[in-house]
């Protein structure tokens, strides 16, 4: 079971899409470069080497999923900003 972190009320956190390169299957939604999403939720990484999952709204908060079966983004096609709010 892998461990889901969702950003605390006082934190948000946004992943600027760098790597909108397209999987080896065909997806539903995708991703675009060099825009910013929010991130709903995000993962534990699997293994060491590995980057982790995440989850990333679009400005209505509705989830982007690239295909029924892959409900998250790989970390390593952003980069991720967390902002402590006041």
């Amino acid at each position: 079971m892998v461990n889901l972190f969702v950003p605390p009320s006082y934190m948000a956190v946004y992943a600027k899409c760098v790597d909108a390169s397209m999987p080896a299957f065909e997806p539903e939604e995708w991703i675009e470069e060099g825009k910013v999403y929010s991130v709903k939720h995000f993962t534990e990484p699997l293994n060491q080497g590995d980057g982790f999952a995440v989850t990333i709204i679009d400005e209505d908060g509705v989830e982007i999923h690239p295909s029924s079966s892959h409900w998250s983004f790989a970390s390593t096609r952003f980069e991720l900003y967390t902002l402590h709010l006041n």
